[in-house]
């Protein structure tokens, strides 16, 4: 059976406006802790501003500019994760890096949500997050079965590598 994907995976608007509701909830924590204590207290005013700088972080961190990724399974389960950056430059400003990856145990697929740890090069660990908003429709369901077929075909301890 072959399970070769190509994916391009964007950023998603879902996980930005998480990011973003999230650092107003914080906004408006802060506005609530701070201002009717903070005449009173120093202490409320020092939780303020750590909620405002908490807000501030999540704010920035869903305005940023995300880059896109390419996830290439091949029929065989291996994967090639290619992270483009500048892709609305033109010519030499775009640039991109390929690396082969391995899936590790505690990616999870769920069915707004994948979560795939990914292990390159030189022991180097990090969590995709792929919404269903950030690839195509038909690519999302192969990208699932993909991923799904990857985490059981390794069968080395079958209740630590099953991805859920």
């Amino acid at each position: 059976m072959s399970i070769a994907v190509s994916a391009i995976v964007r950023p998603s608007r879902i996980h930005r406006s998480l990011l973003g509701g999230a650092g107003l909830a914080l906004f408006a924590a802060a506005f609530a802790v701070g201002l009717p204590a903070s005449a009173r207290f120093h202490a409320s005013f020092l939780q303020a501003v750590i909620l405002a700088g908490a807000g501030a972080v999540l704010m920035h961190a869903g305005s940023a500019n995300a880059k896109t990724h390419r996830i290439d399974i091949s029929g065989t389960g291996e994967m090639v994760l290619t992270v483009q950056q500048g892709l609305r430059m033109l010519g030499a400003g775009a640039a991109e890096s390929a690396e082969a990856v391995a899936l590790l145990p505690g990616s999870v697929v769920w069915p707004p949500l994948m979560l795939l740890r990914l292990e390159g090069p030189g022991a180097r660990n990090h969590v995709l997050p792929v919404w269903r908003d950030s690839v195509e429709p038909g690519v999302w369901r192969a990208l699932a079965v993909a991923v799904l077929a990857i985490g059981r075909r390794s069968g080395k301890d079958a209740e630590c590598e099953k991805i859920r």
